[in-house]
């Protein structure tokens, strides 16, 4: 872990629960194996830790254990009360709050750990200096690094659209709550090696405790650092693979690909993101006086050289080669989801197909100031598709490719991911 990644859980802050083996060992009876739980304190107790805190749990008794997580959120439920949750609980080395606070060697830190050692409350806040120490000792043993990953992945997660890494995250959640619906989803293709999936060594089960809450039950099986992360529930299986951007990217011009096995339906979209941008204003003249009108905000995205490229790569492959297969209201594999720059994460992006986007520039629809080609929010008038319409259709099989056309996309996709670049280059010379 490096210097920066250690500031940046320094700066969240510990706080410390004690438990006993007994209240441990209730808590792993439940539902979520004392992974994540809650638990009621006095306001004045429960304001020991803040949301996004990191918690120490350190478990006395006959079977003293240490383990690490995150303070999810606190909340009042009562006059004189507030629930704390508690997320992401994992097991950390050395394994005893007392191995720990001996590695402590600061002289002016040491009161504070015996202090510390010899407290008996039930949630109390660790200081900021000696909190610190704590978390540079938890992160200098290599075997705590998958606890901390997890947890570095949570609190850097994207809270509004502003960059690839707050498209890439919208992707992971977006396929996985298509797979979430639909049994027969099986594979999920997300490509660049820089994903919100890939950053921190696929995160490892932080994809299934965070991002895949849309899929409950499901549990990692194994990963590796090339960037698929294999996941199973029961005797379905889920690959999300991470890596090889630059020959998937270059291949269709996407951002993600998912397919429903059980539909035969495969599924591509590119994300964009929509720029505010001001229109022109106009003046008002009456009898009396005259003033200008500032002009509106409107969101766009501009069809660059860059889109077009990309467009043009999607039409090679907008082919359906299996008109009398399953019925499809659209049997093309390509969408675009658009969303606003700033937005939050959680608000509501717009999907277009790749016809509707070609009609749009057919009929002048697309057309921007001085020749240019844009996609204007305010002239599709609501004529798109919201997240969650998409995730129906695509999970009833009503959308995306069939057939021939499926099976053929599927080796293209082997092959990229197999062979790299130098197979792409070579199918894209084949198609010229």
């Amino acid at each position: 872990m490096d210097e920066k990644q250690l500031k940046v859980l320094a700066r969240r802050g510990l706080s410390l629960l004690r438990l006993s083996t007994d209240e441990w060992a209730e808590l792993e009876e439940t539902r979520l194996r004392g992974r994540r739980f809650s638990l009621i304190f006095p306001h004045g107790v429960a304001r020991s830790g803040r949301p996004k805190t990191l918690a120490l749990l350190a478990i006395s008794g006959e079977e003293p254990d240490l383990r690490l997580g995150l303070i999810r959120s606190i909340q009042s439920t009562a006059t004189l009360d507030s629930r704390v949750v508690f997320d992401l609980i994992q097991p950390i080395h050395p394994g005893t709050l007392k191995a720990l606070l001996a590695g402590i060697s600061a002289t002016s830190l040491r009161s504070g750990a015996k202090k510390l050692a010899l407290g008996t409350a039930s949630f109390q806040p660790v200081s900021e200096k000696l909190g610190a120490q704590l978390i540079e000792l938890i992160t200098a043993a290599p075997t705590n690094a998958p606890v901390l990953q997890r947890i570095l992945a949570e609190v850097g997660r994207p809270k509004h659209y502003e960059n690839a890494r707050a498209l890439q995250e919208d992707a992971v959640n977006l396929a996985l709550k298509v797979f979430g619906a639909a049994n027969g989803a099986m594979s999920v293709a997300l490509p660049g090696a820089q994903t919100a999936i890939g950053t921190i060594r696929l995160q490892e089960d932080a994809i299934i405790e965070h991002d895949a809450r849309w899929i409950p039950g499901w549990r990692l099986a194994s990963s590796d650092l090339t960037g698929k992360a294999v996941f199973t529930r029961h005797d379905e299986q889920l690959e999300v693979f991470t890596a090889n951007k630059r020959p998937l990217e270059e291949l269709f011009g996407v951002d993600l690909i998912y397919l429903n096995r059980a539909r035969g339906a495969l599924v591509m979209i590119q994300y964009k993101m929509m720029e505010s941008e001001r229109r022109k204003g106009h003046t008002i003249r009456t009898e009396e006086f005259e003033f200008e009108q500032s002009g509106e905000h409107e969101w766009t995205v501009p069809i660059n050289a860059q889109f077009q490229d990309e467009l043009n790569r999607m039409e090679r492959f907008d082919k359906d080669l299996d008109p009398g297969g399953p019925y499809r209201l659209n049997p093309g594999a390509f969408f675009f989801k658009l969303v606003r720059r700033h937005a939050a994460t959680n608000s509501a992006g717009i999907i277009l197909s790749l016809g509707h986007l070609n009609q749009l520039i057919t009929e002048g629809a697309a057309s921007g100031p001085r020749g240019g080609l844009r996609i204007s929010y305010k002239s599709l008038g609501g004529h798109y598709l919201r997240s969650d319409p998409l995730v129906e259709l695509v999970r009833s099989g009503y959308i995306g490719t069939r057939g021939a056309t499926t099976d053929h996309l599927e080796e293209l996709i082997d092959a990229a991911l197999t062979g790299g670049r130098a197979v792409v280059a070579a199918i894209q010379r084949e198609m010229i």
